[in-house]
Order: C-alpha cells, then sequence, then structure tokens
C-alpha cells in the first residue's frame, strides 16, 4: 500500500513537466459536463494541438487500460487475501511473490511507464511534433475501427510471438527476457517488468507498427481507433499477468502456464502457440518440457501440419 500511495502521489508532477497534466485535467472536466463523447471529442480536439491530443490520449489510455485494472488486481491481493487465494492459478504462497518484490514491481513499471511518455515525446521532437494518427474533430466510423482492430490484433499476434520465441533463444534470454521471467507465479505489475530491449521490441514495437504502416500506405488510422486496439491489448496483458483464474481464464491461464514452465504459450491470442504446437492450456499435458527456461526448438513441421489440409497429412510418408 505504501508504493501504490508513491506511484499515484508522484505521477502527476512528471506528468506536469512535460505538458500532459493540463490537458489530462482538461479532458477529465470536460468528461463531466458534455451531454456527449462526440460534443466532448469535438470540444476537445479543437482547444489542444494534434500532438499533444495524441500524447494525452495515448497516456490517457495507459493509465486507463493497464494502471487502474494492474491496481485493481492487487488491491484484491491485499484487501481480499482468501479470495485471492481461492481464484489464483499458483495460491501455494512460496510460489507467490513476497511485498518487497512487488513493491520493487510496481516502481520499476512506474519507471517504464515515465519511459514511455519521454520515448513519444523524443519521437515528437524528432518528427516535428507530427502526429502519426489522425487528429480530428469527428469520430471514426465503426467499420474502419472494427477492421483496424481486426488487423492490428492479428498482426500484433504474429509479431509480438515471433519477437517473444526469439528471445529465449540461449544467447538472448539472460540479457534480455530473464529479468521478466523473475516473476514465476506473475501479478499484474510485471507486464511492465521488462528490459529496455525487451518492452522495445516485444511491447512498443508490435503495437504502434502495424496500425503505422497501415496510416502510411493504405488508410488514415484516427487516433481513437489506434487507442481502441491500443487499450484492448493492454487489458488483455494485464489480465494474463495477474494470476487469476476470473480474468480472462483462457488468456491468464495460459500465461501462467508460459511464466511457470517458460517454452509454452508464447503469444496472447494463441493462434500463433496453435501453428507451431506451442500451445499448453493444462499442467498436466506438457510432456516434459518443464524447466528450460531458454528453449529455441521451432519446429517447422508443426507449422507446416497446421497449415496444410489436415486430411492430406496422413498421405506425407514418415507424418502419421
Amino acid at each position: 500500500m505504501p508504493t501504490l500511495q508513491f506511484v499515484f502521489s508522484h505521477i502527476s508532477s512528471p506528468l506536469t513537466q512535460i505538458g500532459v497534466m493540463g490537458p489530462l485535467t482538461r479532458l477529465g472536466s470536460l468528461l463531466s459536463c458534455t451531454p456527449s463523447f462526440a460534443t466532448w471529442w469535438d470540444r476537445f480536439c479543437r482547444g489542444t494541438s494534434a500532438w499533444q491530443v495524441e500524447l494525452t490520449v495515448t497516456v490517457f489510455v495507459q493509465l486507463v487500460g493497464f494502471w487502474l485494472p494492474a491496481t485493481i488486481y492487487q488491491l484484491i491481493d491485499v484487501c481480499f487475501p482468501n479470495c485471492s487465494r481461492a481464484h489464483k492459478h499458483q495460491p501455494d504462497p512460496r510460489r507467490q511473490p513476497n511485498g518487497r518484490q512487488i513493491a520493487h514491481c510496481i516502481r520499476y513499471a512506474f519507471f517504464v511507464t515515465l519511459g514511455d511518455i519521454a520515448l513519444q515525446i523524443g519521437f515528437g521532437y524528432l518528427t516535428d511534433f507530427r502526429p502519426v494518427f489522425i487528429i480530428s474533430p469527428t469520430l471514426p466510423t465503426l467499420k474502419e475501427t472494427m477492421r483496424q482492430f481486426a488487423y492490428g490484433n492479428i498482426a500484433r499476434e504474429v509479431l509480438a510471438y515471433y519477437v517473444h520465441r526469439v528471445l529465449h533463444h540461449p544467447q538472448l534470454y539472460a540479457r534480455h527476457h530473464k529479468l521478466h521471467h523473475s516473476f514465476t507465479a506473475p501479478i499484474a505489475f510485471t507486464g511492465l517488468y521488462t528490459t529496455p530491449v525487451e518492452h522495445f521490441f516485444a511491447d512498443i514495437i508490435p503495437i504502434v507498427l502495424p496500425l503505422a504502416l497501415i496510416a502510411h500506405f493504405w488508410e488514415p488510422v484516427h487516433i481513437l481507433s489506434f487507442n481502441i486496439f491500443l487499450i484492448s491489448v493492454l487489458l488483455v496483458g494485464t489480465a494474463e499477468h495477474s494470476g487469476y483464474d476470473f480474468a480472462q481464464p483462457p488468456v491468464s491461464k495460459a500465461h501462467d502456464l508460459h511464466h511457470e514452465k517458460f517454452n509454452v504459450n508464447y503469444g496472447s491470442l494463441h493462434f500463433m502457440d496453435w501453428l507451431h504446437g506451442t500451445n499448453v492450456s493444462e499442467r498436466g499435458s506438457l510432456d516434459g518440457r518443464e524447466g528450460n527456461r531458454r528453449t529455441w526448438n521451432f519446429n517447422e513441421n508443426t507449422l507446416i501440419r497446421r497449415l496444410l489440409h489436415p486430411w492430406t497429412i496422413k498421405h506425407i510418408p514418415g507424418w502419421d
């Protein structure tokens, strides 16, 4: 609890210094007095510069999509310990992190968030503060939002899966990914408990790059469309690290197994795990694969099996 107070009592100071706190305050005041979201959005865009809108909305989504649910998950552990033990995937207290480890993880996540904001500001400076996505007083259409949401999630899953597999290569694991796996029983805040290299290539690039490419080569992407996609990724990532069975059970259980066993369930949506044969849903179905943290057994045959028509596999010699 003192750590949570530290985080939220100090988060406003750096945001004020970089010019985000003012728009965030205006955003909150507009939300409380506008009759509709469309009216609020129109007023907000017309009263704030385009790049500042992009930065402010992205920071707001990080607070709502990561910090709010992660804090709620952690408060369940603090305020309702019996309920927490009943719904943890790994309820054994010996496997759960202690108070000092949790406090360290929260502080680390806080500074990673500040680093993300600094990175976005630095990128804005290098591009003359031109926004990556469209900033318009009009709302995006439902059709384009859903289309870009679907593409973003599929592309992000493919990119994140392969980056995650690469990070488990013996030459990269210890330096760039072992930190994240130091929590064998994860908590929600471990979603940001990563090295800078891992965070950039496994978290930022798979999220930003797909829709940024769409915006550059195909069609404009509204800032709200991007942030709807972003908040979905953050909510799923927070849930899958929460360790609770009621937080999107298939997602959280699969990733909890990844933290426990290390070389299964690399993805979030799991279709890439299915394609490569790394999907495991039960602790009893690991077939002796437990414990090898730096696995690089990339099985191309499994991928080919999944992509080929299932009835043709039996006619390939040796593929019984």
